[in-house]
């Protein structure tokens, strides 16, 4: 699984990511209790937002090692007290994807949301959309914020190597014991990276890309190759090519490592939590 251990902090200094001494320390401690209470398999640090006038930390809990798509996830503004987030709905999505400013730093901070547009009135009614039932304004809080901006950036950027994972016969996402990490020929390519998300169906493929560069066994997630707009990722390697750096453009702040020797990966997000809608205009 991709994620974040205080031991692979000089491999995120190299993207640009770090944590001062008394957060390493703190957050260490604290989570570690944490894991003990809510009697979790693993809680580790997830990223950081900055908020006008205070900060969330965020961290994502593992019930067990086999269950790779279903997390918990503890904000803290104090380092010290971590309340679960609860998850949000497809329509509370929609909503959150519309917010554009910065956090508050407030979890009851309350964003006052226009209604949903009504249906124009000069289509045909087998045309239009039947009207909404509630035309008030939708109030979401700052929390329920958070909690959507996790998901969307766990959604667009979190990132597996190729070949970390494999489905056995019963369809199942299982961790490959066999992965030794990529090639140093490898590790400068899109392609040897995936978005560690379900819901990609291989089978889609073209026989010519199947031919290619394609392997049943272990590219069972989507390549990063394959993502709009080009260039929406920067790769660097570093330390003589046994150091991969990603970078995510569409959400500034959000760095995967993986390291072949010993073959390692992780990532982390700190940043505003706002999403570069003008990523097309930048390229």
């Amino acid at each position: 699984m991709s994620n974040f251990d205080f031991q692979d902090l000089p491999n995120f200094t190299l993207g640009g990511i770090t944590l001062n001494h008394e957060e390493r320390t703190v957050i260490k401690s604290a989570l570690d209790v944490k894991c003990q209470d809510e009697k979790l398999a693993k809680l580790c640090l997830w990223g950081k937002i900055y908020g006008v006038n205070k900060d969330y930390y965020v961290a994502q809990g593992f019930a067990d090692h086999e269950t790779w798509f279903t997390r918990k996830y503890f904000y803290s503004l104090d380092l010290v007290n971590w309340l679960q987030l609860n998850n949000v709905t497809n329509d509370e999505m929609i909503r959150i994807f519309e917010i554009q400013s910065r956090f508050y730093g407030d979890p009851a901070y309350e964003y006052p949301l226009p209604p949903k547009e009504t249906p124009d009135e000069t289509l045909p009614t087998t045309l239009a959309e039947e009207p909404e039932q509630d035309a008030s304004p939708m109030i979401l809080n700052e929390e329920k914020r958070l909690a959507g901006v996790v998901a969307l950036i766990n959604y667009e950027a979190l990132v597996v190597p190729r070949g970390a994972f494999y489905r056995n016969a019963l369809g199942e996402l299982k961790p490959n014991p066999s992965f030794e990490g990529l090639p140093k020929s490898q590790m400068n390519h899109l392609t040897s990276y995936f978005h560690f998300r379900a819901g990609y169906n291989g089978n889609k493929k073209s026989m010519l890309e199947r031919a290619q560069f394609f392997d049943e066994t272990i590219d069972v997630l989507q390549p990063l190759s394959e993502d709009e707009p080009r260039g929406m990722w920067a790769l660097q390697v570093e330390r003589g090519g046994t150091v991969a750096i990603l970078r995510n453009l569409i959400w500034p702040g959000f760095t995967f490592f993986h390291t072949s020797t010993p073959p390692k990966w992780g990532s982390i997000y700190i940043g505003t939590g706002q999403r570069n809608g003008s990523i097309g205009y930048m390229l």
